[in-house]
């Protein structure tokens, strides 16, 4: 009756920043027990992800959004949030010998600590089903709990910051010195290197002159082919998520030579930094032919059923 899908693993830090809203019977979560959060209830799964979050925070782990479950009209009815340190690194991986870079330091221990939530079906809120509190590891410092993964931050005045000597040719290193530099100490800065890359490739996204030009383009393109096809997808802030072209000689391609197709990804081949997925095949003199193109904001479970 349930198909249980697993979304790539995603840090209850990007639930609050897509909007988590705080719920003042959250705070005072020193005293909660098991049987506490057990009785609650959620209006949406985001204040959900929110509490666990916070919670997190104040326990000294990481957390993340592991599996869903949804029923049989595709809608969400579960999800569950657990600890980061949950499951193992699968074994292929750690026996890799063809590696060009070296491992990372594995932190994954089968952790079971978890929470549950479900959707009622009357009054359509979330309770909690599942709760289980305790850690097969130690839990962090007050002092590094910054440092974990769905606890860093960036705010937005260092955002600005970034963003103004990033305009001046500044590098991603030197800039995380100056704010070692700032603050007294490179302990004292509470995200990572990676962190400030991963905000520049957000703010690589297409530029409203870009995407008015392409649209006008394919546009144009579907008035003088009548079997062009092509769909986008708009995100928060009206900023252009997905886009998806295909045009008559593509169809007419597949129609011929589609018995197998090819799905493809690059990676940073444009200015904008984004995977563009390429459909092909191949035709009856070994040539490629391209079926349809799409260029994507991120690799998500999400992005990747819109494509398809």
């Amino acid at each position: 009756m349930f198909d249980t899908g697993v979304e790539a693993d995603r840090d209850l830090s990007d639930w609050e920043a897509s909007g988590a809203s705080t719920v003042p019977g959250f705070l005072g979560l020193e005293g909660l027990q098991a049987e506490h959060i057990l009785e609650m209830e959620f209006s949406t799964p985001k204040e959900a992800s929110n509490f666990y979050n916070n919670y997190s925070r104040l326990k000294g782990f990481s957390s993340r959004c592991d599996k869903i479950v949804r029923n049989t009209f595709g809608e969400i009815v579960r999800y569950t949030f657990v600890c980061n340190r949950q499951g193992f690194r699968e074994k292929k991986w750690l026996e890799k010998v063809d590696r060009k870079r070296e491992h990372k330091v594995v932190t994954r221990c089968e952790c079971l600590a978890e929470m549950r939530i479900k959707r009622e079906d009357g009054s359509g809120k979330w309770y909690v089903s599942r709760f289980v509190e305790k850690h097969n590891h130690e839990l962090a410092f007050d002092k590094l709990v910054d440092y974990l993964r769905s606890h860093r931050k960036i705010s937005e005045v260092e955002v600005a910051h970034l963003t103004s000597m990033r305009e001046i040719g500044i590098s991603i290193p030197k800039i995380y010195e100056s704010f070692a530099a700032q603050l007294g100490d490179f302990n004292l800065v509470t995200f990572a290197k990676q962190d400030m890359y991963n905000e520049v490739r957000k703010q690589r996204g297409l530029q409203g002159g870009d995407v008015n030009a392409t649209i006008r383009y394919l546009e144009g393109l579907a008035r003088m082919d009548g079997r062009m096809f092509w769909r986008y997808k708009v995100g928060a802030g009206q900023h252009l998520c997905n886009l998806f072209w295909s045009d008559g000689r593509c169809h007419e391609d597949y129609s011929v030579f589609g018995d197998v197709l090819a799905f493809d990804a690059t990676y940073g081949r444009n200015k904008y930094n984004l995977p563009v997925v390429v459909f092909s095949g191949v035709n009856h003199h070994n040539q490629t032919c391209i079926f349809g193109t799409t260029m994507v904001s991120c690799e998500s479970h999400e992005s990747y059923i819109w494509i398809l």
